[in-house]
C-alpha cells in the first residue's frame, strides 16, 4: 500500500465516501445516494471529469455535467449547508445563449449547460435530447469521439432548434458554436 497508485485509490474513496455522505445529508436514502455516485462514476469515465459535488462534475476542458439523481427528472442541488441553490442553465427550456444536451428523451434528467465556444465532452449513451437556443443562426456539431475529435456524425438546424428524441450513442462530444 506504499505506492502512489494506492494512496490515489485511497483518496478517491474517501472522496466518494464523502459525496455519498452529502447525498445522504440531503435526504437520500443509502440505495439512491450509491445510485448516484454510480452514475457519476459512468459519466466520469466516458467523459473526463472531477467531481466536485454529489452531483455535480466538471469535465476537463470546460463544462459541468448537472447529474439528476436516479429516477428523477431533472436536477436538483444536493450541495448540503450551501446557502446558495446551484441552477442548472438547462432547466427546460435552455436558458437563452446555451447549448443544452439532456440525458433522457424530452430534455429529461441529467444535462450539460454548455455556453463558451468549445468542445465539450457528452457520457450520455442512448436515447437523449438537446435545445439549442443560442444565438440566432448558431449551430451546433457533434463528434464521435472526446475533445471535437473523430467524425462529425450531426451538424444541428441553427438557433433556435432541438430535438426531443435524439440519439447520444454515436456522440462523443459537442462543439457548440
Amino acid at each position: 500500500m506504499g505506492t502512489a497508485e494506492a494512496r490515489e485509490a485511497l483518496r478517491a474513496d474517501s472522496s466518494k465516501a464523502s459525496f455519498i455522505a452529502q447525498a445522504r445529508a440531503a435526504h437520500l436514502g443509502s440505495a439512491k445516494a450509491n445510485a448516484l455516485q454510480a452514475k457519476v462514476d459512468r459519466f466520469i469515465e466516458k467523459a473526463d471529469g472531477t467531481q466536485v459535488a454529489p452531483n455535480l462534475i466538471n469535465l476537463v476542458g470546460g463544462g459541468t455535467v448537472y447529474v439528476a439523481v436516479p429516477g428523477e427528472a431533472h436536477f436538483r442541488d444536493l450541495t448540503p449547508g450551501d446557502s446558495t441553490v446551484t441552477a442548472d442553465p438547462c432547466a427546460e427550456p435552455a436558458d437563452y445563449g446555451y447549448f443544452c444536451a439532456y440525458e433522457g428523451t424530452y430534455y429529461t434528467g441529467s444535462s450539460i449547460p454548455m455556453y463558451q465556444c468549445h468542445s465539450y465532452n457528452v457520457p450520455f449513451i442512448g436515447a437523449g435530447s438537446w435545445d439549442n437556443n443560442q444565438s440566432t443562426g448558431t449551430r451546433a456539431k457533434m463528434y464521435t469521439g472526446i475533445n471535437g475529435a473523430g467524425d462529425l456524425s450531426y451538424t444541428t438546424r441553427p438557433a433556435h432548434s432541438w430535438d426531443a428524441d435524439g440519439d447520444w450513442t454515436p456522440v462523443g462530444s459537442v462543439v457548440n458554436c
